[in-house]
């Protein structure tokens, strides 16, 4: 087993180090890439440019060279999921596939046993897809609704409608602009009321 590389190891030796890395199951030279790689995933939660993650990493660890800096940082995305990737479709279709896959071969064995969890695999699988919509989602239904700006213009109201702005005299775009942007400046009391009303 001291071949395998870190990520391919089991989840259960690597959840064992984290949680208790005094008597950790891992050998020793893959307990400092574990450690490098749990910093750099807390780190790129916190910043998830890579650069910016980079830089602070190589605060926290100066003996490592940039390479291995770059290494922490692919073995960190590839091991742990942090809040900006994590990928919610491809979890949802390995779940599905992993419920499906788990039907199937108990359908070929056929005993009693596997028919009750063909039973619970399907209750997990109708809870994950969830209950069918009533009505079909419109994709067009968006299109079909005007959307006004409503324009108040020396007290008198004026809607207008956004698809037609572009159509208009470019002297009377300037001119709205000019009408729109060229209000009362309003003061610090004025802006204290408008924000408690």
């Amino acid at each position: 087993m001291s071949d395998i590389p870190l990520e391919d190891r089991p989840s259960e030796i690597i959840k064992a180090h984290i949680l208790n890395p005094g008597y950790s199951p891992l050998p020793e030279r893959y307990q400092a890439m574990l450690n490098r790689a749990v910093s750099m995933y807390k780190l790129l939660d916190k910043h998830p440019v890579a650069k910016n993650a980079i830089k602070f990493h190589r605060i926290l660890y100066p003996e490592i060279s940039l390479d291995t800096a770059y290494r922490d940082l692919q073995l960190a995305r590839q091991m742990f999921n942090n809040y900006q990737d994590f990928d919610f479709d491809f979890w949802l279709n390995w779940t599905i596939g992993d419920i499906t896959s788990n039907i199937m071969k108990c359908r070929d064995t056929g005993l009693s046993a596997d028919r009750k969890i063909i039973a619970m695999e399907h209750a997990n699988l109708s809870r994950i897809l969830g209950k069918r919509p009533d009505v079909p989602i419109d994709p067009l239904r968006n299109a079909k609704h005007e959307f006004y700006i409503m324009v108040n213009l020396n007290g008198k109201s004026a809607k207008l409608d956004i698809n037609s702005l572009h159509k208009l005299p470019r002297n009377t775009i300037d001119e709205l602009n000019r009408m729109l942007f060229s209000g009362n400046e309003i003061d610090e009391q004025g802006a204290v009321e408008i924000m408690n009303s």
